[in-house]
């Protein structure tokens, strides 16, 4: 049995996926204060191949690979088993980029991916497994640290929940701002992407994604994993 171990490194926590015989067999997740259980992991496990997919700093990317030396670093499209479009891939995010290498090997139609972490992201492929491209947008903890830091009295919110539409106090009133405010843009995304691509599959993952009602919708399927199985199946793209 051959044994891969694949991490996302995102912008608040480090997610470890351990893949074995093609299978995703456990998921580990590490926040930003547990850097030396991280390590204690990575010193502890034996893989027989892994691949890092990384967003965070170069200081902490570089001590990263530093841990896994014969990790596989996965940052740069030329190699990677998918055509594109993109006319700045050297500044594509490479969960994006995982994503999108997940629904290829997913379906034969067009895809999108709603990613809903610290960003919003939306990514596209079409009926020829071209990437197109997508958008980004502030996720929730974003807006709400926003609104607070460049306003002289609004207070900072910290509640996930999706409140009544119309707030009856300041908090309330920025908590459905923000939380309605984020359901109408990925309602209107979806319906527009929708209109323009037949047959079109959604994909729908990241960290806050269980916040949103998106998963009860016809033809929406969620992979809270996505990035991790896209991560995997680039993996033999270096093997070559």
């Amino acid at each position: 049995m051959k044994t891969t171990l694949v991490i996302d490194a995102g912008n608040t926590r480090v997610k470890l996926g351990v893949f074995t015989d093609n299978h995703l067999k456990e998921v580990f997740y590490f926040g930003n204060n547990d850097w030396n259980k991280l390590k204690s992991f990575l010193f502890e496990y034996h893989f027989d191949q892994s691949i890092l997919s990384s967003v965070r700093s170069e200081k902490e990317t570089n001590w990263l690979l530093q841990m896994m030396p014969n990790s596989i670093h996965f940052k740069h499209p030329g190699v990677l088993p998918i055509n594109h479009v993109y006319q700045t891939p050297e500044t594509l995010g490479s969960d994006r980029l995982a994503n999108v290498i997940a629904v290829k090997n997913l379906t034969h139609t067009p895809a999108l991916v709603v990613d809903i972490g610290t960003c919003i992201k939306f990514d596209v492929i079409d009926e020829k497994h071209c990437y197109l491209g997508g958008s980004i947008s502030p996720g929730i903890n974003m807006r709400y640290k926003s609104l607070a830091q460049y306003t002289g009295a609004l207070p900072l919110i910290e509640e996930y929940d999706i409140p009544p539409f119309i707030g009856e106090s300041t908090a309330s009133c920025i908590q459905s701002g923000v939380m309605h405010g984020i359901q109408g843009e990925i309602s209107f995304f979806i319906s527009k992407y929708a209109s323009q691509f037949d047959n079109l599959k959604i994909y729908v993952t990241g960290g806050d994604a269980h916040c949103f009602d998106i998963q009860s919708k016809k033809g929406i399927f969620v992979e809270l994993n996505l990035t991790l199985i896209g991560l995997y199946h680039s993996i033999n793209a270096y093997a070559i």
